[in-house]
């Protein structure tokens, strides 16, 4: 019998039912998220909101880069997959893993030692990588327009020329009406002024109203920022990115409030499921590794101020 969560159960009731288990998580996705430890009490050095993950695919299992709290993490794991496993007679007894099994939870531990060292690193590319606010703006390959408001074409520049687009609110999505929303990129250029505040960093289907991810047809490019860091701290991480992990840095928007987004061309899968682990752990938002989640869009006014572009290389989407 295979430990794999019922597949008739909806991703909602099943995120409900876990959190009755584990407490509450803050989800990345249907089938993972952040979940305070059961063992943290057991932790030997100072415990943070991301230490632990939950998954649900496959096998469920809890995960903690503490070694010091295995055995409650463990407990913890037999009582999750007694809850979760569709075989309602075994229920009652805990779940012994198939091979497949144990090698899915050998594979979540490896991700928890790339967590892990994202963590610890932390610190160190801080500081090694310094690239301060002054010294972005100063060493743009091509120095955005001196008038802000006009920055909103450059950086659609950056895309394909067939590539279909959305700009508008954070609103604008899901009704017949939202499909002047997606547009080709030739189209929203003949417009005066930016028509909207935020854009996507993907192309969507041709027809689409919905900004969702079953709309998009490719992702362009990965979004970086974080709420946490400050602009001269997220850009050590925009430089470290650039020159020791070789993602091809596109733009860098000043969101006209306290962060800075990093516009980087779409990576490989493998590298993006290394992100995944490696940027939370670094201070970045998670949030932005979703296909169709909506990023600022440079030209626009916020806050009486411009969100402008202050770092751009040209050239198409790869």
């Amino acid at each position: 019998m295979s430990a794999n969560v019922n597949s008739n159960c909806a991703p909602q009731n099943m995120r409900e039912r876990s959190e009755a288990i584990v407490g509450p998580v803050t989800w990345l996705s249907d089938q993972e998220g952040f979940v305070a430890c059961p063992g943290q009490n057991f932790h030997n050095e100072r415990s943070g909101p991301r230490d632990c993950m939950l998954y649900l695919d496959k096998v469920p299992t809890l995960t903690c880069f503490h070694a010091s709290c295995r055995e409650a993490v463990e407990t913890k794991n037999r009582e999750l997959r007694r809850a979760l496993v569709g075989d309602v007679d075994r229920h009652a007894q805990p779940h012994k893993l198939t091979a497949e099994e144990k090698q899915r939870v050998v594979e979540l531990r490896r991700k928890d030692q790339i967590r892990l060292r994202a963590a610890r690193g932390r610190d160190k590319i801080l500081s090694n990588w310094v690239w301060p606010y002054a010294t972005i703006l100063a060493q743009s390959p091509v120095q955005p327009d001196v008038d802000a408001a006009v920055h909103w074409r450059s950086l659609l520049a950056l895309f394909n020329d067939h590539d279909i687009i959305w700009i508008g609110g954070l609103h604008d999505s899901g009704e017949a009406a939202d499909a002047a929303r997606f547009r080709a990129k030739q189209e929203w250029l003949s417009e005066p002024m930016a028509p909207g505040h935020f854009t996507c960093p993907a192309s969507f289907r041709p027809c689409s109203c919905s900004r969702s991810n079953d709309s998009i047809v490719a992702r362009r490019f990965l979004v970086v920022e974080s709420d946490v860091l400050t602009k001269d701290q997220v850009g050590a991480v925009f430089r470290w990115l650039k020159e020791e992990v070789k993602l091809n840095l596109r733009a860098i928007v000043d969101t006209a409030g306290k962060s800075l987004h990093g516009w980087f061309d779409y990576p490989a899968d493998e590298i993006v499921a290394d992100l995944k682990l490696v940027l939370p752990q670094l201070g970045c938002d998670p949030k932005l590794f979703t296909a169709s989640q909506p990023v600022r869009l440079p030209g626009a006014v916020r806050n009486a101020n411009y969100q402008r572009l202050v770092w751009l290389q040209e050239g198409g989407a790869r």
